[in-house]
């Protein structure tokens, strides 16, 4: 609970285990706990400041490949959070002037806020390397791990006559 009284700084260190943060599979599997560091401080009269890091080790699937990888990642965690319920739902026009997040039972709920950071830190296209060749679009090899003999079927586009193009 975030109490309006108190201007007490308070730190919370721990493990949270993937299973408990309900996290989509096909996104993202968390094979160990995350370990969660955050500092909850007051920001003002109104606001506290919730700040801290995640460090976990995500199983992803390659977009390009299709194969398993793991990484290590490094999540940050900066935060504002106001007790009570949001003034701009009472309006018709909604404005938002701080990102904040405001909570009308005044209870943060620390398990929730990591599962928000970590599907926030998801890669968009989870990729196994920068230099990852994906797979054969013929034969469907991995040419990561084997060289195929397909031929290149790729149609001329548009811009194709500009390979032809001569600059000086």
């Amino acid at each position: 609970p975030l109490d309006p009284k108190s201007y007490r700084e308070r730190h919370f260190s721990g493990h949270i285990s993937g299973s408990q943060l309900s996290l989509p599979p096909e996104e993202m599997v968390l094979p160990d706990p995350v370990a969660v560091e955050i500092t909850v401080s007051r920001a003002n009269n109104d606001q506290w400041r919730v700040s801290g890091t995640l460090v976990y080790r995500g199983q992803y699937v390659c977009s390009r490949c299709l194969e398993s990888f793991d990484r290590e990642q490094n999540g940050h965690i900066d935060r504002l959070f106001c007790v009570g319920s949001d003034p701009a739902l009472n309006h018709k026009v909604q404005s938002l002037e701080d990102e904040q997040t405001f909570l009308p039972s005044g209870e943060l709920a620390i398990q929730d806020l990591v599962r928000e950071e970590l599907l926030l830190d998801l890669p968009m296209i989870p990729v196994c390397s920068d230099d990852c060749c994906g797979l054969c679009p013929q034969c469907g090899c991995n040419r990561n791990q084997e060289r195929c003999h397909c031929e290149d079927n790729t149609r001329e586009g548009p811009f194709s006559r500009l390979k032809e193009l001569k600059l000086s």
